[in-house]
């Protein structure tokens, strides 16, 4: 897979940025959405989650380049700190989208595992602005799947100051994997740094 992830991300349309040390990969998780959505329809909470887009609305969407990637705040934070990693560190960083692996060939769920199991380090961001949800499960589904080692030196768990959850609260707990909060994009950044320079 890491061959597989390497060689993808030379030839992928969503990297704007070159990486000098391509072999050294660093997977970005996080969520894509805010939440809450910027006009939410006027009905409940449970109504309004529904009118969100799908996994195959948003692939179909960015198949069609109907989808500009920076549009949303919590991509936003991502790939800001995906180009800042490329440029100013050198590190293969990339979220999920990267490879362009169809979700008819590998579903979302079994890509972060395998992206986590390829990578040198993973960083799990919550932000409070984004709709964690889907952070918490993939979370708990790559911990689930990776062994103590790599999940105690490899990956990094990185919240809001002010986002409090049970997921991350066992994500110290049972699977001893790093847990640090931030409170500025700089704090993220400087974070996320140190983590990567501790593996190297």
């Amino acid at each position: 897979m890491r061959d597989r992830i390497i060689e993808a991300l030379r030839d992928s349309s969503y990297i704007t940025h070159g990486a000098s040390k391509e072999q050294f990969l660093v997977y970005l998780m996080g969520p894509y959405k805010s939440y809450p959505p910027y006009d939410p329809p006027q009905q409940g909470a449970a109504e309004a989650a529904t009118q969100r887009p799908t996994l195959d609305d948003i692939d179909g969407r960015l198949q069609r380049g109907e989808l500009d990637l920076d549009a949303d705040e919590a991509l936003a934070l991502l790939v800001q700190l995906k180009r800042d990693l490329r440029t100013q560190t050198g590190v293969n960083a990339f979220v999920a989208t990267d490879p362009e692996i169809p979700l008819h060939q590998m579903d979302a769920a079994t890509q972060s595992i395998e992206y986590t199991k390829a990578a040198d380090a993973t960083i799990f961001i919550a932000p409070a602005m984004g709709d964690n949800l889907g952070v918490g499960i993939e979370t708990g589904s790559v911990c689930e799947h990776l062994a103590e080692r790599p999940l105690r030196e490899n990956v990094v768990f990185l919240g809001e100051a002010n986002v409090e959850s049970a997921m991350v609260t066992a994500v110290s707990e049972r699977w001893h994997v790093t847990t640090d909060d931030f409170e500025s994009y700089d704090d993220l950044n400087k974070a996320v740094r140190a983590h990567l320079r501790t593996i190297a």
